[in-house]
């Protein structure tokens, strides 16, 4: 299953003001539940985390690991996913450990 983006600054306001929010050793996730039938997700990597070519890896990294659980994410929900200054020297492999952690404490994932 695909994924849609948050990609507007209403939508991205209305999850960190309304949504709940869980926090990881690399990661905060913000999440809100919407009338709508997809899973819509957004990445903020703020410059904290290091230079532009720093915050694109991390993106990508964050990205690639969304792709590998969506399948498993329960349709209509916003989520947000911030990375933390230490997810900078987070591998592959520990940014998806922590976020599916985080992701099953907070009841999201299957």
């Amino acid at each position: 299953m695909k994924y849609e983006r948050i990609t507007r600054l209403g939508e991205y306001r209305t999850v960190y003001q309304q949504g709940k929010v869980v926090f990881g050793k690399y990661v905060a996730l913000h999440y809100i539940p919407q009338d709508c039938d997809q899973v819509k997700v957004g990445l903020s990597v703020s410059k904290k985390v290091g230079n532009a070519v720093t915050r694109n890896r991390v993106k990508r990294k964050l990205r690639e690991v969304m792709n590998t659980l969506i399948d498993q994410l329960p349709h209509g929900f916003h989520i947000v996913i911030g990375a933390k200054a230490s997810s900078k020297n987070a591998t592959f492999w520990q940014l998806q450990a922590d976020l599916r952690k985080i992701l099953k404490g907070s009841r999201l994932l299957r």
